[in-house]
């Protein structure tokens, strides 16, 4: 579509007050089905209905966009303002940007991945090169299929109600066990005395402070799981397994960031993870101090995965809480190599992995 004058634009923007387009040099967006997932928010877009966000997009205000959220924007073109004098332009329009996406298909630079086909095991057939050009362009689709067979296609979407549906029971009962059961001589712990509901020195702040504790560690824990599995060396990705596992844990989540169905742990890939990270808790504590701290670390964990939802869908709330919201995006779309804190920032801090905006890495 073309439009000759400004006049002209502002007249078809009139007449589609349901809509919200904007320009960024000469070309023309209808930004609203991103509206909703829009990371900084949809009132930010919507303020700017009608406007040109050419300085906005580049501005230090309410934040400088990355060469991502450039391409991402490219899938709403539907115009362009002929009368736009465009011989002081430096650099590319985004219709020049890759990832280029049509009802079938999403073209990259040399390759394509088929909308029709699942992702995951199309994944198997790039090398690595390709494979992290793939999964560190952002993209925002309204359907997404990972598998071409429905009964696995099932399992890769997760609301987050499902998981204190699933979790909160099992939290709680591994605080009682942890509670209620005498480990004996070779399973204990300095605290167990004040666990131990029939132990003489039982006090109730025993097991709170064990399952605070517990919720702590999992900070920790979350800190550790993001920067080196769901991040894993870019030397194991050498291997096409370990492209494989990647792609399977975390970088479906880094090509579709705002997908609200694929934003939370499966409740089936989490209980190889609790299952892996329970001895290391009896190991490390043992006796009821360590089931009482796992029951903490899973609650926690609960509260972890909703505010990672949150964090790309929700809205308001305090200050803290929007300041997370804001890092953590620009992980998503300013540094994938820093910032792994989810619940907070205190891991990146202590291990020097906070996300520094005046550093912008090279793309």
């Amino acid at each position: 579509m073309k439009y000759a004058s400004e006049k002209d634009f502002q007249e078809y923007v009139k007449t589609h007050p349901d809509r919200c387009f904007v320009t960024y040099k000469q070309d023309v967006f209808d930004m609203t089905n991103f509206l909703e997932d829009h990371p900084g928010g949809d009132k930010f877009i919507q303020d700017q209905n009608g406007k040109d966000i050419t300085q906005l997009f580049h501005g230090p205000e309410p934040h400088s966009h990355s060469k991502s959220a450039f391409r991402m924007m490219g899938q709403y073109k539907i115009g362009e303002l002929t009368y736009y004098d465009s011989s002081t332009d430096a650099g590319s329009n985004s219709s020049d940007t890759y990832p280029k996406i049509d009802d079938n298909y999403i073209y990259y630079n040399g390759f394509k991945m088929d909308r029709n086909q699942g992702l995951i095991p199309q994944t198997l057939g790039l090398n690595k090169q390709q494979y992290l050009e793939f999964v560190h362009q952002p993209l925002h689709l309204d359907n997404v299929m990972l598998f071409k067979w429905k009964f696995f296609e099932f399992f890769t979407r997760n609301k987050w109600w499902y998981i204190p549906l699933v979790w909160v029971p099992i939290s709680f009962a591994v605080l009682a066990f942890g509670i209620v059961t005498n480990f004996g001589s070779e399973d204990t712990n300095r605290f167990d005395k004040y666990i131990y509901v029939e132990s003489p020195s039982f006090n109730v702040l025993g097991p709170l402070l064990g399952f605070l504790w517990g919720m702590f560690m999992w900070t920790f824990i979350e800190y550790m799981l993001h920067r080196y599995l769901f991040h894993m060396s870019e030397t194991l990705l050498n291997f096409k397994a370990f492209r494989y596992i990647h792609f399977m844990v975390h970088g479906i989540h880094h090509i579709i960031p705002m997908d609200p169905d694929r934003l939370v742990f499966p409740p089936p890939l989490a209980a190889v993870l609790a299952i892996g990270i329970y001895p290391m808790f009896v190991a490390g504590y043992g006796g009821n101090f360590a089931r009482v701290s796992f029951a903490g670390g899973l609650f926690m964990y609960i509260l972890y995965d909703y505010f990672h939802w949150w964090l790309h869908h929700g809205k308001g709330g305090l200050n803290y809480f929007k300041e997370l919201k804001r890092y953590h995006n620009l992980h998503h779309y300013f540094d994938e190599d820093a910032g792994y804190g989810i619940t907070s920032k205190l891991w990146d801090y202590v291990f020097f992995t906070v996300i520094k905006e005046g550093k912008k890495k090279a793309e």
